[in-house]
């Protein structure tokens, strides 16, 4: 049987090791702005961060919200701590799409000093919400445990049980 706590860390440690690369890629860009080959050394890499983005934290979200939610509804927990938190998922995916945008534009010919600006801000809010977010996540978790039978909390973990496998 999964139990959540193991599920739920698996999937914040993959997901925290995400935003700790787009940290480091922001760590990347600071420094002389007018010198944008630091951008185009990186580019490689802020694809690679946005497309596990894409792939990895997206997918998580959208679990969290048809699964996680509810059942905090549902057991009375949190009828409106939910509604912020799907205000975060909505501005990460906000965010996620501005990387995926600004990553494509730029180019050896496109990149600029403000490119490189609003890159490093993308990247330094992304990275800060997901931080925050993930830690508010991680408090919902003893509180599920709690109020949960464990065949739900079974049930609960297999649904979010789609990144335990997958480490950084």
């Amino acid at each position: 049987m999964l139990a959540l706590t193991t599920v739920s860390h698996a999937h914040h440690d993959v997901l925290m090791g995400y935003a700790n690369r787009l940290n480091e890629l922001a760590d990347g860009l600071d420094g002389d702005s007018l010198d944008t080959s630091g951008l185009i050394s990186e580019m490689p890499d802020l694809r690679d961060a946005h497309q596990a983005l894409l792939t990895r934290l997206i997918p998580h979200m959208e679990t969290v919200e048809a699964a996680v939610y509810p059942t905090l509804e549902r057991l009375g927990l949190d009828r409106q701590g939910s509604v912020p938190m799907a205000a975060e998922h909505n501005e990460i995916r906000r965010l996620v799409t501005a990387l995926g945008d600004l990553t494509s534009e730029a180019s050896a010919e496109h990149v600029d000093r403000g490119t490189v600006l609003t890159l490093r801000r993308v990247l330094l809010r992304l990275y800060t919400l997901l931080k925050t977010h993930l830690a508010e996540e991680e408090l919902y978790i003893p509180i599920l445990e709690h109020r949960l039978t464990p065949t739900h909390e079974a049930a609960l973990a297999r649904a979010l049980d789609h990144l335990a496998a997958e480490r950084v």
